[in-house]
């Protein structure tokens, strides 16, 4: 969890309250603390408004735009009671707009029913993206990171030398990043997926009948028969070569 907030007696208070459940990071400025975002990507992200360098609602509207953030759950605390600075705060991306003062009671469920919500979402998601990968029903930002993940992915699926670094370099995101983006889109490993993407696609290759199993395999990035049924029966339970007989 990250806490974004330029009252250092705030920071602490917050740090004491949820340092028992979560590791808290702290950043004194909206400025440091989208530094610190991109570097870490935290699960939930807690931010002031009124801020010296860059302001809360600045802040949470380049996290919510950004592909390796725009994921995060972010609530916004504020002195600021005016309807029209409320709207403000929701307009630039704020899951949640908390007025001080605060119960730290009311903030702990608020942050326990986001993280309970965007667990749901990463196991629906999950199972979805794997039936229609471009059909799926997220924030646009996530939805077109996914899209462009997609497309490298399927672009090189019968390169055998094809992995999650390879991956990184296209999508323009570090290894780390990606990795933390994606698990906490997707409820698997990025190696997992890719190597899921791979079976399906040899499942389509199979039910087609132009090509044998050898020529699937490497069609789809398996240069070893053997390894490529030995996964195939793991994903699907049965050999590619009873597919054929499989209605």
């Amino acid at each position: 969890m990250l806490i974004v907030e330029d009252n250092a007696e705030v920071r602490d208070f917050l740090n004491l309250c949820l340092e028992g459940e979560f590791d808290v990071a702290q950043a004194e400025n909206g400025k440091f603390g989208l530094e610190m975002a991109f570097e870490d990507i935290p699960d939930l992200i807690i931010t002031d408004v009124a801020m010296p360098e860059m302001d809360g609602n600045e802040f949470c509207r380049i996290i919510k735009n950004d592909e390796r953030t725009s994921h995060i759950p972010v609530i916004m605390l504020t002195a600021k009671t005016e309807v029209e600075q409320q709207i403000e705060g929701l307009e630039s991306g704020a899951d949640i707009y908390l007025t001080k003062p605060f119960s730290i009671k009311v903030l702990q469920s608020y942050i326990k029913n986001l993280l309970n919500a965007k667990e749901t979402l990463r196991k629906f998601f999950s199972q979805k993206i794997l039936i229609e990968p471009l059909d799926i029903e997220v924030g646009s930002v996530d939805k077109k990171f996914m899209e462009r993940l997609m497309d490298i992915i399927n672009n090189n699926l019968n390169n055998p030398d094809f992995h999650i670094n390879d991956l990184s370099k296209q999508i323009g995101m570090s290894t780390a990043v990606l990795y933390k983006k994606f698990n906490a889109l997707v409820q698997m490993p990025v190696a997992e997926f890719i190597k899921t993407l791979r079976l399906k696609k040899a499942s389509k290759l199979l039910k087609d009948k132009s090509l044998n199993i050898s020529e699937v395999a490497w069609e789809v990035g398996f240069n070893d028969r053997k390894y490529f049924s030995k996964e195939f029966k793991k994903f699907f339970g049965y050999n590619p070569s009873e597919l054929p007989d499989i209605g």
